[in-house]
């Protein structure tokens, strides 16, 4: 049997993309015409900077994640990977702490913080159900999580992050990367000195961009740097834009552009809440509906640490693969579908991750229905040949 023979009526496809990034756009966004998305405007015009678009976004960013008056907020050019070295460069002084349970926080914890010179590192790792294995260090100068974690789909509850932050030693500045859910968790307010986030996920953006939100304590740190540092990756470089709402080089504005169309939408419709109970309602409903599946079943089971902004599937019949079915959506042809739903190449189970983000259904779950059924018709001829 040729995998890619299943055929599909135009009705049975979902139109929304469930790729965890970037992410399904907001609609508006997606049927706007270039010229309005100031893809062709300077990135230092004041009706962008300090009298528009930047300083607009970063307002509503404000107010849709809650974030303390007194925090500093900027957008860091070049994604989260460089905003996460510029954190570890300008901000850890002698020791490093933090969670490592999946590919996302590997790679801050790891991959990144391992290359620092002279600093001594522990991190917490994940048990068999891909959860920490305790807390970190509270007494190092830099703590690293990462509450939602894209690869498993696992995240840390809001009683951890708060109690990592209540437990805190007087020189340590806790960090966040928030990627998977900025715009679709209500985190704990304030229990961070340093949040990162790329805005190509629940925001519906592109790649690319960070907003990067500094503590005072944070900002101060900065001011004083621990060692000689590469110009990019000097925070007080960018912060020296702040006051003017620029950037220490070019942005995407339209990634900028596209995450305050999704701000304004978010906060005209509820706020962080209501995007919150969204996320849960697509999620609750895979869930159930994976939970029936004789084909399928959350990689995550404890409820409390599974992530609702994007799930992982386990597939669990052996024949099947996360593969031959990303293949059978990709022939399908459907752009929305062409990337598949990818399994995570670090995650050892056959399995799928799918996107609950607020603007893959606004109106509820019909897409993750459309999906769901797809998926069962697809595991059924894979796994039986009929």
């Amino acid at each position: 049997m040729n995998i890619t023979d299943l055929i599909f009526n135009e009705s049975e496809l979902p139109t929304s993309s469930f790729s965890c990034g970037p992410g399904q756009g907001l609609f508006s966004v997606r049927n706007a015409h270039l010229y309005e998305t100031f893809f062709e405007r300077s990135h230092r015009a004041a009706d962008v900077t300090f009298d528009g678009l930047y300083k607009e976004c970063i307002i509503n960013l404000s107010n849709l994640l809650e974030i303390p008056h007194d925090y500093t907020v900027l957008f860091f050019p070049g994604g989260v990977t460089p905003a996460m070295d510029s954190v570890l460069w300008s901000l850890a002084k002698d020791s490093v702490s933090g969670v490592d349970i999946g590919a996302f926080s590997h790679l801050w914890c790891a991959d990144l913080a391992g290359r620092l010179p002279d600093v001594s590192r522990s991190f917490v790792t994940a048990d068999e159900q891909f959860l920490p294995q305790g807390f970190p260090n509270k007494n190092t100068s830099l703590i690293l999580l990462t509450p939602n974690e894209t690869a498993t789909g696992v995240q840390l509850t809001d009683d951890y992050l708060l109690q990592v932050w209540q437990q805190r030693g007087p020189n340590t500045l806790v960090a966040w990367d928030t990627t998977s859910c900025a715009g679709g968790r209500k985190l704990p307010k304030g229990a961070y000195d340093i949040q990162i986030f790329g805005l190509q996920k629940c925001l519906g953006a592109g790649g690319g961009t960070c907003c990067m939100v500094l503590s005072p304590r944070a900002v101060e740190r900065a001011k004083q740097p621990v060692r000689n540092l590469p110009f990019f990756l000097d925070l007080r470089n960018a912060l020296g834009y702040v006051d003017k709402y620029q950037t220490l080089n070019t942005p995407s504005t339209i990634n900028i552009w596209m995450a305050n169309e999704a701000c304004k939408w978010m906060l005209g419709h509820g706020g962080i809440s209501a995007m919150e109970a969204l996320c849960k309602r697509h999620a609750d409903f895979l869930v159930n509906w994976a939970q029936k599946s004789p084909y399928f079943k959350p990689l995550i089971q404890d409820g409390a640490h599974r992530s609702f902004t994007t799930l992982t599937l386990a597939i669990t019949i052996p024949q099947v693969t996360g593969e031959q079915i990303a293949t059978i959506l990709r022939s399908t042809g459907k752009q929305n579908l062409m990337d598949g739903l990818k399994k995570y190449r670090t995650i050892p189970q056959e399995s799928l991750r799918i996107a609950c983000f607020p603007f893959v259904d606004t109106d509820g779950v019909e897409q993750y229905k459309k999906l769901t059924a797809m998926l069962n018709k697809i595991a059924q001829r894979l796994s039986t040949g009929k």
